[in-house]
Formats: structure tokens, sequence, C-alpha cells
């Protein structure tokens, strides 16, 4: 069995059934759950989901309500296992973004990262896959690869 990090792009596609993408992702994560699969989020995710889901739509959002929000993470923390993000994922953050040179918004990418490898997770299901190449420990999963077999 091996432990999977959502990545946001995936749980965004995953709660807005009317977002590209959505059926391929939500057809991924039900087959990694019928094989067996552990899936897992970090508080990052769903802090990001907020930020998303809550922001108007004609500025790339949902446009939902904090009430509707708060409800959607209170469905997914019943579903899946919350990672912890202490003080560890820091020490490793720090070290993975100095030793891989990561600049910029990749910090954030990183971040996640260090999180999911503090505890131990090193696949992580995204959209984008490339957001976490170079960043040793992590093997990046697309959705369509999962429907695949790749």
């Amino acid at each position: 069995m091996t432990t999977y990090l959502l990545d946001t792009n995936v749980v965004v596609r995953l709660m807005e059934p009317a977002a590209p993408e959505h059926a391929t992702v939500e057809d991924a994560i039900r087959r990694l759950i019928m094989a067996g699969h552990a899936l897992v989020l970090a508080p990052q995710v769903l802090t990001e989901l907020w930020v998303v889901a809550t922001r108007p739509v004609e500025g790339n959002g949902f446009g939902w309500p904090p009430g509707r929000t708060a409800d959607v993470i209170t469905r997914l923390r019943s579903q899946f296992v919350l990672l912890d993000e202490g003080p560890a994922a820091f020490e490793r953050w720090l070290t993975l973004v100095e030793a891989a040179k990561v600049r910029g918004k990749r910090a954030h990418d990183a971040r996640l990262a260090a999180v999911m490898l503090s505890q131990g997770v090193t696949h992580i299901l995204t959209l984008n896959t490339a957001d976490f190449d170079g960043l040793p420990g992590i093997r990046a999963l697309h959705p369509s690869a999962v429907l695949t077999g790749g």
C-alpha cells in the first residue's frame, strides 16, 4: 500500500463538479482507494482550497460563501487523514529548498514535499507533476496516469 498526498489542484477539481478534470480526478481517487492505497491531505492544501473556493468567480475562484467552504473542508477531513505540519516539516523544508535551490513560488510546493517526507509520504497525486521535479524523494503522479496504469 502506498500513501498519496492529494495536491490542492486535485482537491479543487474533486470538490467542484463543473471544474475541468473533475471526472478524471474522481475516477483516479476511487481507483487508488479501491486498490488499497491511503490518501491524505496537508493543512496547506485545505488553506489553498479555502482561498480558491471563496475567491470570486471573476477572480478565477468558485465564489463560495465561507459556510459552504467550511462544510466542504469538514467533509474532506472526515474522508482523509490530515498530516501534521510540525517543526520536523519546517526543518525538512529548509533543507529541501536549500539543497534544491528552490526560488519563488516553488517554495510552496517544496513545503508540501517537506510535510510529506516528514510523515513518510513519498507520492503526490497532482495535475502539475513538473512542480515537484527536482525535489528528492517525491514521486508526483498525474490522475490520468492512475487511470492508464502509468
